[in-house]
């Protein structure tokens, strides 16, 4: 049976990525080509190596930063052969389309750069999928962000490992206690480490957790799903008179019913729609 394993990537926390080197997240920036694709790239290198000296025979990477635009953040030539990108337009959040490529019951799942939710303290470039406009978004009462989004998606998968950011790991170990988390750097010692540092740290605790995966959780969440969004200062909602889905809205905040997760999360994307900026 191939061993299969879901990686999905974002950026604000990789590896030797601080605020005096902000730019290298600017999708498209100079600094973000000469430096940022080159350390994350190094971070999911990492993974793919632990992973592939553990057994694994497929790893499907989703890029998720700067979702929206074609141009990937990880240098796709330098992957190895067994990894396999998902193919979704533009490397949008669509996650219905992302969990339908991959297998029924993939070998585990890992996240990669990742960073905290919007007002964690001690956080790199903590935000909540778009900040502004969105202050805080919840599912059953739990606080997402992109991880909460990325590991709900594979509800029934076991999760290995979150990499990022020590601050990241609150959110991540809300989706699922007993996954590892891999600090690359931690903000409230101050430490920050290269990637050429982080590298091996990534690769020997990751080839821990795929060793010791019967000590990690199956990722779940109770459905159907209540869902409910609040906006920054400066933003409101304008929706339509009707809107095809079970839900309400008021100036600054969202409610909406779905039977499953992919499906919220889908109608996610139309509430963000009426997402509008207040004027000066």
């Amino acid at each position: 049976m191939k061993k299969q394993l879901i990686l999905i990537a974002d950026m604000e926390g990789a590896s030797g990525i601080f605020e005096s080197n902000v730019e290298a997240i600017y999708h498209g920036s100079n600094l973000w080509r000469n430096m940022g694709r080159q350390y994350l790239t190094s971070d999911v290198l990492a993974v793919c190596e632990a992973a592939t000296e553990c057994g694994i025979d497929e790893i499907l990477l989703y890029d998720g930063h700067y979702a929206g635009d074609a141009e990937f953040n990880v240098i796709i030539e330098q992957l190895p052969n067994n990894v396999r990108i998902f193919d979704t337009p533009n490397r949008c959040f669509d996650w219905r389309r992302i969990r339908g490529q991959a297998e029924s019951n993939p070998f585990g799942l890992i996240t990669v750069g990742q960073h905290a939710r919007n007002g964690e303290p001690w956080a790199y470039f903590p935000h909540t999928i778009q900040t502004p406009p969105i202050k805080s978004l919840f599912v059953n009462k739990m606080h997402i962000a992109e991880i909460g989004q990325g590991t709900l998606s594979f509800c029934g998968t076991k999760y290995l490992a979150n990499i990022g950011c020590h601050a990241s790991h609150k959110e991540a170990k809300e989706m699922s206690e007993n996954v590892t988390c891999i600090t690359v750097k931690n903000k409230a010692t101050g430490w920050e480490p290269s990637p050429i540092e982080t590298y091996q740290i990534i690769k020997s605790e990751v080839m821990e957790s795929i060793r010791t995966i019967d000590k990690r959780d199956v990722i779940s969440i109770d459905e159907p799903c209540d869902f409910y969004m609040e906006l920054t200062e400066g933003y409101y909602f304008a929706p339509s008179e009707v809107f095809p889905w079970k839900g309400n809205f008021t100036e600054t905040k969202a409610t909406w019913e779905s039977p499953d997760i992919k499906i919220g999360l889908e109608l996610f994307n139309y509430v963000r729609s009426f997402i509008k900026k207040k004027s000066k």
